[in-house]
């Protein structure tokens, strides 16, 4: 597919338009200023403010915080659910003046809820949790907000329901685990299920990039081109990054310990025989 196609969906696109709506230029703009004021903040800013004061425990905001994610993720949940079962996992309408309005205001949830897991890095930088602000977490974040400012502000359109709410979904349990894990270590039993969060994850992005590919085949209103495999690209390369946390943080870990068992019956083993 050529760069002519993609630039004739864009004048299309351009023509189209029955709402107003942002420009590419506008939305670039917008955009740029929340992620700069995000990454100055807990790369250089909050860090810095750290560097010489011991971690804050937090632990009264993180459960509010924790179980207002759950709550706000399960609300998600519902109202995309809702829809799909009024429209179908495949939406084949093309919905302009009022219900594209009423798309709009459904959209502006899930806009505010990856605008507000920006804050999970905040509280990771302010507990000194810096092993967790990593590549794979601020690379998730950016990529989010990013997504949902082109969708909302560029491209509004009900192609992301089933995406939104396979995503909240997950971020219910993913919530649900922080919050039980910030009552502290007596609860650590109720959390057994925290390696299986990642498979989650993994079958999540399987699952959003088959619904992405059918849903742009099958309807009678396709996404632009550029936008279409920008953001199949972005999962798939959450895909890859995630299965690469998950191969070093339970595989990796998991033959280390067996390793190490291994060495300690040699060791013990060894001792036996010189005590014989």
């Amino acid at each position: 597919m050529g760069y002519e196609v993609i630039l004739e969906d864009l004048v299309n696109y351009q023509n189209d338009r029955v709402i107003q709506t942002w420009s590419l230029s506008e939305t670039i703009f917008g955009l740029a200023i929340v992620l700069s004021v995000y990454l100055a903040l807990v790369v250089k800013i909050l860090p810095s403010f750290m560097k010489q004061r011991e971690p804050y425990k937090l632990k009264s905001l993180l459960l509010f915080y924790n179980c207002f994610q759950v709550a706000f993720s399960a609300y998600l949940v519902f109202i995309y659910s809702r829809y799909i079962l009024s429209y179908g996992v495949i939406t084949k309408r093309c919905p302009k003046g009022e219900d594209l309005q009423a798309v709009i205001k459904e959209i502006y949830p899930y806009f505010i809820a990856k605008h507000l897991d920006l804050l999970d890095t905040v509280f990771f930088v302010l507990r000194k949790k810096d092993n967790q602000v990593t590549f794979l977490h601020l690379y998730h974040h950016n990529t989010m907000v990013t997504w949902t400012w082109l969708h909302l502000m560029y491209h509004p359109a009900d192609h992301f329901v089933v995406v939104g709410m396979l995503n909240s979904f997950v971020h219910v349990l993913m919530y649900a685990y922080y919050g039980i894990s910030s009552l502290g270590p007596k609860y650590a039993k109720f959390v057994w299920w925290k390696k299986h969060l990642t498979k989650v994850q993994l079958v999540q992005f399987v699952l959003v990039t088959s619904h992405l590919h059918y849903q742009q085949k099958l309807t009678p209103c396709p996404l632009p081109t550029f936008f279409h495999y920008f953001c199949v690209s972005l999962i798939c390369s959450f895909f890859l990054l995630f299965m690469k946390f998950y191969v070093q943080s339970y595989r990796v870990r998991k033959e280390r310990k067996a390793n190490d068992l291994n060495v300690g019956n040699k060791l013990g083993g060894e001792r036996l025989l010189k005590g014989l």
